[in-house]
């Protein structure tokens, strides 16, 4: 074997080591803030592998506590039930099961500080619904009844919070809307009505 084929062998092998290396490091990296794992979730959703954005987005819960998350790991099922209709329905299932573990943490948490979680979680609610085909009418009255619970939560004229004030008019429009959405979508979907607003 010649020198210049010795030298090309040896420059693919080390780029290969370098190539494998960096591989691993990426694919084992733990991130150390809720931001990082945030990034990695989409990252890791974008590239399809939603079942890697669950586990690493667990992990953190495991590690920080932080029960609100479990809404996080709704929405990766939820991406994955557009994205893989064949698995649509079990995925339905496990947004669902962690938006219940999400509302069970935020019930167990005092309630001192506007806290819109009622309404994020009821959203998620409302897009199961919307793409479920055999649970709509059940998906619907969950987040309708989210929805009821947030507006009386929504107190005062505004929220100040890190030197930003906020208006609340505003948000409880925005409850409203998606209460009335979800009402309306019920009704088209031939559910049984509840005035209960």
């Amino acid at each position: 074997m010649t020198r210049l084929w010795k030298v090309l062998l040896l420059t693919l092998l080390l780029l290969f080591v370098a190539l494998a290396a960096w591989f691993a490091y990426h694919e084992t990296r733990t991130p150390r803030n809720q931001t990082e794992v945030l990034n990695r979730m989409i990252e890791l959703q974008k590239e399809g592998r939603y079942d890697k954005a669950v586990q690493v987005v667990q992990n953190w819960i495991d590690v920080s506590h932080d029960g609100l998350m479990y809404d996080q790991i709704a929405f990766v099922y939820i991406a994955k039930a557009y994205k893989k209709p064949t698995n649509r329905d079990e995925s339905i299932r496990r947004a669902e099961e962690s938006l219940q573990k999400a509302l069970t943490f935020f019930d167990g948490q005092s309630q001192n500080d506007l806290g819109l979680e009622p309404f994020e979680i009821g959203g998620a609610y409302e897009i199961l619904a919307d793409i479920s085909n055999k649970d709509k009418c059940r998906l619907y009255e969950k987040a309708r009844e989210l929805f009821v619970r947030q507006l009386p939560m929504i107190k005062g004229d505004s929220y100040t919070a890190y030197g930003h004030t906020t208006r609340l008019e505003p948000v409880r429009g925005d409850v409203r809307k998606h209460l009335n959405a979800v009402n309306e979508k019920s009704s088209k979907a031939g559910c049984q009505a509840n005035s209960e607003q």
